[in-house]
């Protein structure tokens, strides 16, 4: 077979199939989509990315300890899914989706900003991420690394690593929260101000990340 016949017969044979592909126009994807796929890329960029979502291959048993006085109830046997302080947490095998269920009265987007006020100045900051719906920021000293978050309540939809950990629950500055210790032992904290959900964690240690989470305050709104 010639070349100028090789040329002949695929240049026939694109424009058939040219001809068979319908024109489109072009896709706008929805900002929900948008913001997830940030997410997920942003997260391959967090300094402990590898931490936090590698799991064990073995299956692990979590066991969830709530010292509330309203009952836990199981609604289905392949994950323990409960209700507490206004949060809606799925537990599995090796991780906890926790969600906010207390989401009327609260702004849709951060209209107003919190920061933590503890002295970080012997830490640098490591990582920086903020859009309309959430915050974030890790500070690092040595080895030592402190993550804060601000959520707005309707976009919180979180996976943890909950694989062998019990979640307990906690106060800061009086709002009842969350708190457990992961299997890379970092204590983690989250908690509900009524407007916005926070999450602090690190491997400084409970009682300095309690000192920290209690620190964090209003700092100023959004224009």
């Amino acid at each position: 077979m010639n070349d100028n016949f090789k040329k002949a017969l695929t240049d026939s044979i694109n424009a058939e199939f040219n001809d068979l592909i319908p024109e489109t126009d072009s896709h706008t994807f929805s900002p929900r989509f948008e913001k997830k796929m940030k997410k997920l890329i942003n997260q391959r960029k967090k300094p402990y990315y590898k931490l936090i979502n590698t799991f064990g291959k073995r299956v692990a048993c979590i066991t969830l300890t709530i010292i509330v006085a309203s009952s836990i109830t199981v609604m289905s046997s392949e994950a323990l899914r409960t209700r507490f302080k206004g949060f809606f947490i799925q537990i599995e095998n090796t991780h906890s989706t926790i969600k906010s269920d207390d989401k009327a009265n609260c702004p849709d987007t951060i209209e107003e900003i919190y920061e933590i006020t503890y002295d970080l100045s012997d830490f640098t900051v490591e990582f920086e991420d903020y859009d309309e719906y959430d915050r974030h920021t890790t500070y690092k000293k040595g080895n030592i690394i402190i993550s804060f978050y601000q959520h707005s309540k309707p976009s919180y939809d979180v996976d943890y690593n909950t694989e062998d950990a019990e979640i307990q629950e906690i106060e800061i500055n009086e709002i009842k929260g969350l708190y457990f210790l992961d299997n890379k032992n970092y204590d983690h904290l989250i908690w509900d101000n009524g407007d916005y959900i926070f999450n602090v964690n690190s491997n400084i240690g409970k009682d300095e990340l309690i000192k920290i989470a209690e620190s964090v305050q209003k700092i100023e709104s959004e224009q």
